[in-house]
């Protein structure tokens, strides 16, 4: 799933959901994604998945307290939802206040396991060790 401005993609394939965040955010933006985001997770997983949230073509969320907040319930939720693990991808060309902003999203309690990684192949190698194995294998394969 896309939105129209095409600030996010939303892939889900098998029990493995990649999400790609791009550009500069405000409010509105996340509360589309977010919108967006339980629409797809309520259809297609029922039962333990991870996620991939891709960060590295997203220049920033507006330093916004109610953004960090909208983010941390998002993952709360996932983990209600059945999410098990999640990799957050950033580049090196990452803004501080972007991995800072995430970072505080992430300090949530949940007993999913999580990995911040700056490429997806670490990512998707740390899912495998994590138990995603066949679906890490089968996403390789579709990718060669």
């Amino acid at each position: 799933m896309q939105n129209s401005q095409q600030k996010y993609l939303i892939q889900p394939h098998h029990d493995i959901l990649t999400v790609t965040l791009r550009g500069s955010w405000n409010a509105e933006d996340s509360l589309s994604f977010v919108s967006d985001y339980k629409k797809l997770v309520n259809h297609y997983f029922a039962r333990e998945w991870a996620c991939v949230f891709n960060l590295k073509q997203m220049e920033m969320l507006i330093p916004d307290a109610y953004q960090v907040h909208t983010f941390r319930a998002l993952n709360t939720w996932s983990y209600i939802k059945g999410m098990q693990a999640l990799v957050v991808l950033f580049s090196q060309n990452s803004r501080s206040q972007l991995l800072y902003q995430f970072e505080e999203i992430l300090e949530d309690r949940q007993a999913y396991q999580r990995k911040v990684c700056q490429s997806e192949a670490e990512g998707y190698q740390w899912l495998a060790d994590q138990g995603f194995r066949e679906r890490v294998a089968e996403r390789e394969q579709r990718s060669a």
